[in-house]
């Protein structure tokens, strides 16, 4: 699919933007939260999509199906897009000031999720209208990129559906 012609067909889309995640297992994963939890679509880096990964498509279990993977040549220069188009950003980062669950989702949102371990790209967190964190036990460092997107997405659908 196309992501510009994709924008025009709806209103409060919300992305999942995926900034260096490579693991074929965690894309796999995150891609089955994603559809399970009604995401609009996936953003990732053409080259780091593994669409000839027989682990993502078993951990996406069958899910690739129902969402839209937008795979772009350049993450930066889509976001910067976007924002010009009306999407916040809001980049996961454990450093963040709000905790994810204090923000009114509304409008057009891209949840911008950094790689396993090193997080976000320095330029690319540039492009995050606000950082925000999920917050966790001060024991644990992070959380699985793919266990803290279900986390977001769940939350996201269950405000969506109070909504509505």
């Amino acid at each position: 699919p196309v992501l510009k012609d994709f924008i025009k067909t709806k209103d409060s889309i919300t992305f999942a933007c995926l900034d260096g995640v490579t693991d074929p297992r965690n894309i796999g994963s995150l891609i089955r939260s994603a559809a399970s939890f009604n995401i609009d679509g996936i953003i990732i880096k053409e080259r780091n999509f593994p669409s000839e990964s027989k682990l993502m498509y078993k951990a996406a279990s069958g899910a690739i199906e129902y969402i839209k993977i937008f795979e772009v040549s350049n993450i930066n220069s889509t976001l910067k897009n976007l924002k010009n188009k009306n999407f916040w950003v809001y980049g996961f980062d454990s450093s963040g000031d709000k905790n994810f669950t204090d923000i009114e989702w509304r409008g057009n949102n891209i949840l911008l999720f950094g790689s396993e371990g090193s997080g976000m790209h320095q330029h690319t967190s540039k492009y995050a209208d606000f950082l925000v964190k999920i917050d966790i036990s001060k024991k644990i460092e992070s959380l699985n990129i793919s266990n803290s997107a279900t986390i977001v997405f769940h939350h996201l659908s269950y405000i969506k559906k109070s909504v509505d």
